[in-house]
């Protein structure tokens, strides 16, 4: 494993695989990011050199939104929507499903 933009990517994987262990960077995304920069998707990540990794790093932090940031982001997205008072704020401070799932046989953790 070896830390690469505050996640621990395997190296053993091809680099479409290894840049989806990032928050926030999906398999489309992966595909896009190793496309727009030229490089084969299908080498392991242990055989790119640090200048391709710095590249990639740099493309990464530029363009896309990912790691503690994201993390940071959404939680600040459900603080805004329970201090509005919003339907799904409460569901959220209530520890309730938010998206429409079937409760029945669900377990509820409740915050009262």
């Amino acid at each position: 494993m070896i830390r690469f933009l505050d996640a621990d990517i395997p190296i053993n994987k091809n680099i479409e695989i290894s840049l989806t262990y990032i928050e926030g960077i999906g398999r489309k995304e992966s595909i896009k990011i190793c496309k727009k920069l030229g490089l084969n998707s299908k080498i392991l990540f242990n055989s790119l050199n640090n200048q391709s990794r710095s590249v990639l790093a740099n493309y990464i932090e530029s363009n896309y939104i990912h790691g503690l940031q994201l993390k940071r982001l959404k939680a600040q997205n459900i603080e805004m929507l329970i201090k509005i008072r919003s339907y799904r704020g409460n569901r959220h401070y209530f520890g309730y499903l938010v998206r429409g799932q079937r409760s029945k046989n669900k377990k509820i953790r409740r915050h009262i």
